[in-house]
This record gives C-alpha cells, structure tokens and sequence, in this order.
C-alpha cells in the first residue's frame, strides 16, 4: 500500500485514538534568497493510541477517516521519555540514601579531607625547602641569614661606610 508519507513529532494525543503530527520542512524563498523552516501539523490516526507527546512517528496518507483525518500512523521511530511518578519516586528515594544525612555533615566531611590535602603539602613543602622554613598562616618564612649584608659585612648600614 502506497501513499505520501511523513515523519513528525507528536504535539497533541488529548484526542481518542487521534494524534496530531507537527511535520517539519523546509522551503525556498526567492526574495530574501534563503531557506525557510515551516510546520504542518496533520491529525493522524493511531489505533493502538501508543503514541505520546515528544514521539517521533510515520504518518502515511490514507482515506479519510473522519472530517480532519487522513493520515496513520504507520510506525513509531523514537519513544518520548515520558515521566512517571513511580520510577521518579524509587530513583529519588535511592538518591536520599546515599545522600549524607545533612549538609553539615557533608562540610564537615570536606574540610577533614581539605586538612588531610594540608598536612601532606606541608610534608612536602618540609621536604623540598629544609627544615628552617617554616609555614606562618599563608605566608612561608625563611630563616633569618647571619650574613645578609653585602660583601660580608653583616648590615646594610655598614656597607654604606658610616
């Protein structure tokens, strides 16, 4: 059995055993030398009333089968996810269960193991810069020098010959 077909989305089921098909395509405008993207929305026939809003579906031409309808729907190319208050109710309960009990024990949680991430970089911070530098808030002192003035005289004031 022949006959025009079209794939489209499903936009209405509200209707017994009807659905309504938005078909896309596009077309050619000559003045503005573009392409132009429109809609036909054809009532559809499903016996089977399967069909949900967001379904991609093949509607094919066939007698008419009522003052609006002439189509069918031939077949179903992609289900819609369709949301359902039991499913969505078990995954949320699964969710809470893992979750922790508060959001306090969750930041307490963080800052133990941003302590943890601390103490080990200040383990590595001993090991790569010796022991006399030491970690004072944020800010890393070094160990005062006994020569610090230039050529060995032990001050800057000294340096300058007064």
């Amino acid at each position: 059995m022949g006959g025009v077909e079209f794939v489209g989305r499903v936009v209405s089921n509200r209707m017994q055993k009807t659905v309504v098909v938005a078909v896309s395509y596009v077309v050619w405008v000559p003045k503005y030398k573009v392409y132009q993207k429109r809609v036909s929305r054809h009532k559809a026939r499903d016996e089977s009333q399967a069909s949900v809003i967001g379904d991609v579906v093949r509607i094919r031409k066939s007698r008419k089968l009522s003052k609006e309808v002439t189509y069918r729907v031939v077949e179903t190319l992609r289900r819609a996810n369709v949301y359902d208050s039991t499913t969505a109710a078990t995954l949320a309960a699964a969710r809470d269960a893992e979750r922790p009990a508060s959001w306090v024990e969750e930041a307490r949680r963080r800052l133990a193991e941003a302590d943890v991430r601390l103490a080990k970089l200040r383990e590595m911070y001993d090991k790569e810069l010796g022991a006399g530098v030491q970690l004072s808030g944020n800010v890393l002192q070094a160990p005062a020098l006994a020569n610090s003035g230039p050529a060995g005289t032990g001050s800057l004031a000294g340096a300058k010959g007064t």
